[in-house]
């Protein structure tokens, strides 16, 4: 059978060639690796979030050792103009849960006051082999409204 086109074969060298995310080691022990370590809202360009409205983002913590990840508490310093919406599951009294590559997601809202920047932070309390705590920076900017 003779190809009329180059592509297929080229498609398929490329998936081959495609690592999975199984194909991360795991550190030893519970290791959380968040997605990034700065939440930023609306702030590229220079621009911002109006004030009165919403923008939402997400932040997603990962279990990148081998052993079960526990995190505790998530807990927000900063003004109220940020909104912390806990992992599914996190009480005062029972922890999250994560097996080797799980993830838990925090979302967190920003609804400015006010036109001006604001700052705050995440603070994730975990069992973690980087550390009990791993901090987050929270980072808008309300504008006027049009």
């Amino acid at each position: 059978m003779r190809l009329k086109t180059l592509w297929f074969p080229i498609i398929l060298l490329a998936l081959a060639g495609c690592g999975g995310e199984d194909d991360v080691p795991l550190q030893k022990g519970p290791f959380l690796q968040p997605d990034r370590i700065k939440l930023q809202f609306d702030t590229e360009f220079g621009s911002g979030t109006y004030v009165g409205a919403s923008t939402f983002n997400t932040l997603m913590l990962e279990n990148r050792g081998d052993e079960t990840l526990q995190i505790t508490s998530v807990t927000k310093s900063g003004p109220s103009e940020f909104i912390v919406t806990l992992p599914e599951g996190l009480t005062d009294s029972t922890p999250v849960t994560l097996e080797s590559r799980k993830r838990a997601y925090v979302q967190v809202q920003f609804k400015p006051s006010q036109a001006k920047a604001y700052t705050g932070s995440i603070t994730i309390k975990s069992n973690s082999s980087t550390g009990a705590e791993t901090v987050v920076e929270l980072e808008g900017k309300g504008i006027p409204a049009p």
